[in-house]
């Protein structure tokens, strides 16, 4: 070996060892904390820390899969042991990336469920976050949050399980890989150990409007919620259309985005993907973090005589699929980029040629899975010239030499009615492409605005005029239908179907449609959550919350200032909905408390501060020698502090207007005229 090569090496090998003495210099000053704040040992009291458990591929189950990491299966069981230094905080979750799991929704009842437990209990299974419209052979980010009460300060362990069907035959071959740990010195997320009831209010936010009743949006992490909402501009006194984004741990708006449309918002907010998809009458918007990311022009797709419905993206593949209900069109756009990939119409079936008529449209919301588009559509035929019974039909009605005066809300003389043709049919497309794939008639003359089929183990569920109904996804054959009244589905879950009908609740079973039981007489919006059925009801109590597989009631509760609320929404150990008194509201597991009791408390403060007057009455009577005086005071004090707690009554629950409000409203003129008679009388007295 040469003098100049011996030089190179140890001047190599010097550098080398200097390189590894800073290193190592570093890692001792920061407590051992690596780079990114990931620690697989010190946890840095200020900052979450990322233990990074396992970064290697594994395959669960019992099969071959060669697009799999790696090509056999290893067990159906893996488990991971860990030992974090410290435990802050109260949140922790679970972080990994998946691919080929099987969709809640594709799986049978209970089948092919791979569950993630940390300490032997159950936080959560990988099918919930692979959801049907998405493709599950695609790497998944999942993340799992849990209470810091479930690790402990010595040795732990997180295990995943590869599910199977009912005789354990056949497991779900699936990849993972990249596990990690993160526990936050704060509460980052939300989280409770439970959402059953008995649940308290942690928090209500103002969502503006009047008797806005929202569907709640929570983003995947169940850091925010998302809503619209609309803001006066100071300068312009023009109204402003926001998307609003509300911090789920306190209620507080984080930020909220302008979309610069000159129409008010529909009513409903989709995320997904990242993006938060809003829209008015001639656009789709869709938001990134802080900016709008696309705009979609509705404007060519509409007719020159219809404006466009709400528009309720549903995205399947990176894909957004939208009707344009008046125009009666599907359309399928790029989630990313906001390019139009397909567009399908209707065709006018079976449309009449005796006479001219009206074409109207509408349609379900669209539902998508296993790349195939359902969707319910209606086309309406109505005699030209005879749309109701107003200034044209009398004007119709005059052309023919009779002279019949129809008043709005009242019949049409025999053999005048316009002619109606309905037609409804419910059909399937391919997501790739927009081709029809099937499609057959049905018996509906209701609307369809609100309503959407519901995917689950390959079989569709819709609710029609009376009945609730089932075809097969792959060929839409009829496989079942039952007999229920004003049926709304919301909710297909462990082999059953859940439905408001008129005013009751029923459950159904999914494969036969027999009934499995039924809830009478309080009926509202529904979730399947845990077990339990938490349905939206009208009135003083918000929350009723069913067993679910019998329909017992199991808890009754949740007062809101509102008596009207939207779906409630579970995530991330809470529940959230919205009311009738614009406002949003966070519940959690844990007793009734102070907010609940102050609900009540407004709603009767009319009541309360009447009973305050009379002591005060008392106290002037008995005072006061000129009774005429202090009673004629006494009641314009009361018209007073009526008022005022009526005002405050009001803005926090708007609906008290037709009964409290009203009374109050009613009978402040008699007071205040009572008030001064009795106060001149007095007076008058005084001064002989």
């Amino acid at each position: 070996m040469s003098k100049e090569t011996i030089w190179f090496t140890t001047k190599t090998l010097s550098f080398r060892a200097l390189v590894l003495l800073i290193f190592f210099t570093i890692i001792t000053m920061t407590g051992g904390a690596l780079p990114d704040n990931e620690v697989s040992g010190q946890l840095n009291s200020e900052r979450a820390a990322v233990y990074v458990l396992d970064a290697d591929h594994h395959h669960l189950g019992d099969g071959v899969k060669p697009e799999l990491l790696p090509t056999d299966a290893e067990d159906t069981v893996y488990t991971k042991t860990f030992i974090p230094d410290r435990i802050d905080g109260d949140a922790a979750s679970i972080t990994l990336t998946t691919k080929s799991v099987v969709p809640t929704d594709t799986a049978g009842t209970g089948l092919f469920y791979d569950w993630v437990y940390v300490n032997g209990d159950e936080v959560g299974k990988l099918n919930d976050y692979i959801e049907a419209k998405e493709q599950d052979n695609l790497p998944r980010n999942v993340t799992i949050y849990f209470s810091t009460k479930l690790l402990y300060s010595g040795e732990n362990n997180i295990t995943i399980s590869s599910g199977c069907n009912a005789d354990c035959s056949d497991h779900d071959n699936f990849e993972f890989y990249d596990l990690r740990l993160e526990i936050s010195p704060e509460s980052k997320y939300p989280y409770s150990e439970s959402v059953r009831p008995p649940l308290r209010r942690v928090w209500s936010s103002s969502i503006g409007g009047y008797r806005n009743i929202l569907l709640p949006v929570v983003s995947q992490s169940g850091e925010l919620i998302f809503y619209k909402s609309s803001q006066t501009d100071r300068d312009t006194s023009w109204e402003k259309q926001t998307i609003g984004a509300i911090d789920t741990r306190n209620g507080k708006l984080i930020r909220s985005h302008e979309t610069g449309g000159s129409w008010e918002l529909h009513d409903h907010v989709a995320y997904a993907e990242g993006l938060v998809f809003a829209s008015d009458f001639e656009a789709i918007y869709a938001f990134g973090d802080d900016v709008l990311t696309w705009k979609f022009d509705l404007k060519p797709y509409k007719d020159e005589y219809n404006s466009a419905p709400e528009v309720r993206p549903v995205l399947y593949n990176r894909t957004v699929y939208t009707t344009i209900n008046n125009a009666g069109k599907v359309l399928a756009i790029d989630a990313k980029t906001g390019a139009l990939k397909w567009i399908y119409t209707f065709e006018p079936w079976q449309e009449p040629m005796d006479k001219e008529y009206w074409v109207s449209y509408d349609s379900a919301f669209p539902a998508v899975s296993k790349g195939t588009v359902i969707l319910i559509a209606q086309v309406e035929y109505i005699e030209r010239g005879m749309e109701g019974p107003n200034e044209l039909v009398v004007e119709y009605i005059e052309g023919m030499g009779e002279d019949i005066p129809i008043e709005p809300e009242t019949e049409y003389p025999d053999g005048l009615a316009p002619d109606k043709k309905t037609f409804t049919r419910v059909f399937a497309l391919d997501a790739p492409n927009g081709e029809e794939i099937w499609n057959y008639s049905i018996d509906m003359d209701f609307g369809l605005s609100g309503r959407t089929p519901i995917v689950y183990n390959d079989l569709v569920y819709f609710g029609l005029d009376d009945e609730i109904a089932t075809r097969s996804l792959g060929t839409g054959r009829p496989i079942w239908s039952t007999d229920v009244s004003c049926p709304q589905v919301y909710a297909v879950s462990d082999g059953k179907v859940f439905a408001s009908a008129g005013s009751d609740v029923v459950a159904l079973d999914a494969y036969d449609g027999s009934l499995v039981w039924r809830r009478q007489g309080s009926s509202g919006p529904l979730s399947v959550y845990g077990g339990l059925v938490y349905v939206g009801i009208f009135g003083n109590e918000n929350l009723l919350v069913l067993d679910e597989n019998t329909g017992e009631q199991v808890w009754n509760g949740g007062r809101t200032f509102g008596y009207a609320v939207s779906q409630p929404v579970l995530s991330h150990g809470r529940l959230y909905m919205s009311a009738s008194d614009s406002r949003l509201y966070a519940f959690e597991h844990g007793e009734p408390g102070i907010q609940d009791i102050y609900a009540s408390l407004v709603e009767y403060l009319p009541l309360f501060a009447a009973a305050a007057m009379l002591v005060l009455l008392i106290v002037f009577i008995r005072k006061i020698e000129n009774k005429s005086l202090a009673l004629g005071s006494w009641l314009l004090a009361l018209a007073v502090v009526l008022f005022l707690s009526g005002a405050i009554m009001l803005e926090y629950i708007p609906e008290a207007e037709w009964g409290m409000g009203l009374l109050v409203i009613l009978t402040l003129p008699i007071i205040i005229v009572a008030g001064i008679l009795l106060l001149v009388y007095g007076l008058w007295q005084k001064r002989k």
